[in-house]
């Protein structure tokens, strides 16, 4: 069995790219490019709110699709269409056609790749649209009391 078999990829065919093209890409070390907006949307949000956030789905019993990590920031994985409306200060939906730099689903937090790893891997699920608006609004609520911590 290849490291990637036990993963569902259909997550993958769902953006439109090449299933093969990514499984190469990461056998070779390095991060697959996929598209934005066809399969699933991504909402960006900075590293604070988006742990934050991702905290806030778990204790509201949410589920979680896969949310990817860098320096920078948190990309939560949406199904198309659910977040058109996004109007929290703070964050945006990745316009269609943009691309999203990933590790394999094997790269979990603390493990990283070139900067990137998955605090939630890839499978089947992907998280609600409105279930991550109140989470992200909840995470920005609980940082404003205490201070953006």
């Amino acid at each position: 069995m290849s490291a990637h078999e036990d993963h569902n990829l259909d997550w993958i065919r769902d953006s439109g790219a090449s299933v093969t093209q990514t499984l190469t890409r990461w056998a070779e070390g390095g991060l697959a490019a996929l598209p934005v907006g066809k399969g699933w949307d991504v909402v960006r949000m900075d590293r604070p709110h988006g742990w934050r956030t991702v905290q806030a789905l778990r204790n509201a019993g949410a589920k979680i699709g896969p949310v990817l990590h860098n320096a920078d920031h948190v990309d939560v994985f949406v199904p198309a269409g659910s977040v058109e409306d996004w109007d929290q200060p703070g964050a945006r939906v990745l316009a269609k056609g943009d691309r999203l730099h990933v590790p394999p689903p094997a790269v979990v937090a603390p493990h990283t790749l070139l900067t990137r790893s998955w605090i939630v891997a890839p499978g089947t699920t992907l998280t609600d649209g409105t279930a991550l608006y109140e989470a992200y609004a909840a995470a920005s609520a609980s940082m404003a009391m205490d201070g953006g911590r």
